[in-house]
């Protein structure tokens, strides 16, 4: 999956690698988390699916387990750079430590990061936690909350 939205959108969200059930539905909006991303966008963010951009650091799912080896990123890492290029969003969200570490190439403590405003090259980058982490750990949807009204805030 190498991208779906709008390609002028001022929002682009990046998620790590590609699901299982996203793979085989072929769509981005994929149980739970998918339903919670979504909630996110709409309620939250008040924007409509179709104004944002969504992409993969890794655009296919990893081959032999759920983690997508260094040559997978390898062969995935210029088309991911080109696709912020091409749309220019104004703020970029990384969703979860793994999309952050693979898209700035830093492996700082997530959690000190987190809800942050990062100048990224031409960007404002705002990691977040990744829906799936969301719904195991419950407590963290205040803090999430918040970090999506700094992304409002930024758009």
């Amino acid at each position: 999956m190498s991208g779906y939205g709008n390609p002028n959108a001022t929002l682009m969200i990046i998620d790590y690698t590609v699901s299982y059930s996203e793979d085989t539905a072929n769509s981005y909006f994929c149980g739970r988390s998918g339903e919670m991303l979504k909630d996110m966008i709409e309620n939250v963010l008040e924007l409509r699916l179709q104004d944002v951009y969504f992409t993969h650091a890794i655009k296919c799912k990893p081959l032999h387990s759920n983690t997508p080896s260094s040559s997978e990123w390898d062969s995935c890492k210029d088309y991911l750079f080109s696709q912020i290029e091409f749309v220019k969003p104004k703020v970029v969200v990384t969703l979860g430590k793994d999309a952050y570490a693979k898209v700035t190439s830093e492996d700082e403590n997530f959690q000190r990061v987190r809800g942050h405003v990062i100048n990224f090259k031409d960007y404002m980058l705002i990691p977040i936690y990744h829906p799936n982490h969301l719904l195991r750990n419950p407590d963290d949807k205040k803090v999430t909350f918040n970090d999506l009204k700094t992304i409002k805030s930024c758009l």
